[in-house]
């Protein structure tokens, strides 16, 4: 039985990444302090992008510092992030974090990190309570600017359709997701790429039927011509 692969050629991906470019432009590369960026990422799990601002903008006015989210109480804490959804299992798991990396480096920061190598700080952010491997590695793309290529159920379920991989589920695998990752290390602008997918499979790619016939990568998809 063949093994399951990620496999595309790099005219694919190049004339995909700049099709998505054009219909969606470019994603600001900025970065900014990289707990915050793990702070957005944990509460935009199993949500919308809508609610997880909602629920960011709510914690950020409501504790203005990391030390006051570590030492609020549960139940406010909680409220404040009740946009997202499963408030009081968030509340839980950031309090935790912050505790853990408040231990780890005198203070709720992850700069140091800056200074640690892409494995050291993948297998320190998967340490963290409710931070699973897409989280840290949009950590390590978006908050740190490394070659790192995260993988969502929308970046799956396009690219299982384009044809560049066939593993089986409708979750990302860890295999799956450092063979999809392999793929693209290396390119630029991986960070618009990421987000652009993303992107089209909420306009264009849906998990129930997709609008092959208006997507802008249907001349390269290998799903398409079905539809």
């Amino acid at each position: 039985m063949k093994a399951p692969a990620a496999h595309a050629p790099a005219a694919d991906l190049a004339r995909a990444a700049a099709l998505l470019e054009e219909r969606y432009g470019p994603y600001p590369e900025e970065g900014g302090p990289i707990l915050d960026q793990l702070v957005w990422f944990l509460l935009s799990t199993r949500t919308t992008v809508e609610n997880c601002d909602a629920a960011y903008g709510a914690l950020r006015r409501g504790c203005p510092s990391w030390e006051l989210v570590a030492e609020a109480e549960p139940e406010y804490l909680g409220g404040l992030l009740r946009p997202a959804g499963l408030f009081r299992a968030r509340a839980k798991n950031l309090q935790a974090a912050l505790g853990l990396i408040t231990q780890r480096f005198g203070s709720p920061s992850l700069e140091a990190l800056r200074s640690w190598s892409d494995e050291d700080c993948e297998a320190f952010l998967l340490s963290l309570p409710g931070v699973g491997l897409k989280v840290a590695r949009c950590v390590l793309s978006f908050g740190l600017a490394r070659d790192y290529f995260a993988v969502d159920a929308h970046i799956w379920r396009v690219t299982r359709r384009l044809g560049w991989h066939d593993f089986p589920g409708e979750a990302p695998s860890k295999a799956g997701a450092d063979a999809l990752q392999d793929l693209v290390r290396g390119r630029s602008g991986l960070v618009s790429f990421h987000v652009n997918v993303i992107r089209l499979g909420r306009e264009f790619c849906p998990a129930g039927e997709p609008r092959c016939a208006a997507c802008p990568l249907s001349a390269l998809c290998a799903t398409a011509a079905s539809y």
